[in-house]
């Protein structure tokens, strides 16, 4: 069936069929039908705090950007130019995320794109838990340089906003790759602990 058509639907939570809705055809109606019939099952969900949305969202564009980079490294045709592009806006988008996250965390929600002055006003909580997340992203991306946070930030810090619009510059600032893997790496524990 086709999502926009009456009939039976599946609903589906965690990935797994947990009941069916008769569906009307009507996007909105069939959504709160859903929801009314997970409310029923005892299935609907406290929630979650706004840093943890967020947080879930950078993890989303942490996957994308290792779902590009395996693209990239092993089944691009060599025809085929590398998606380096789609590769630094996501990597960016989600430090930027993360970021904010990690600041909404400690209490002070923040705006903006410049993930260097994002970094610079996160709360000293945040900035500890990133600094005690170094050695394990360093063993995960493999990066045995030393780690100053602020100094890699300055180097990838609007990376989001010129990069998306790579069109619209005739050269771009570079892009360090193993330094953005590290810092996926390094706020992605960050968030975690």
């Amino acid at each position: 069936m086709k999502y926009g058509q009456p009939g039976r639907r599946d609903l589906l939570v965690d990935g797994k069929v947990v009941g069916w809705i008769d569906a009307t055809g009507d996007e909105d109606k069939d959504l709160e039908l859903a929801r009314a019939k997970i409310r029923e099952l005892g299935l609907e969900r406290p929630p979650l705090p706004r840093w943890k949305i967020i947080r879930q969202q950078a993890m989303d564009f942490r996957d994308a950007c290792g779902l590009v980079m395996r693209y990239d490294l092993g089944e691009r045709p060599p025809e085929r130019r590398p998606l380096s592009v789609p590769y630094v806006v996501n990597t960016a988008f989600c430090l930027e995320l993360y970021l904010k996250a990690l600041s909404l965390r400690h209490g002070n929600e923040q705006w903006g794109h410049d993930l260097l002055s994002l970094y610079d006003r996160l709360p000293k909580a945040a900035k500890a838990a990133i600094e005690s997340s170094i050695p394990d992203a360093q063993s995960e991306a493999h990066y045995t340089r030393p780690v100053d946070v602020r100094r890699l930030l300055t180097l990838v810090k609007d990376n989001f906003s010129q990069w998306r619009y790579a069109h619209d510059y005739t050269e771009l600032r570079t892009a360090q790759m193993d330094e953005l893997y590290l810092l996926r790496a390094l706020l992605h524990r960050a968030c975690l602990n």
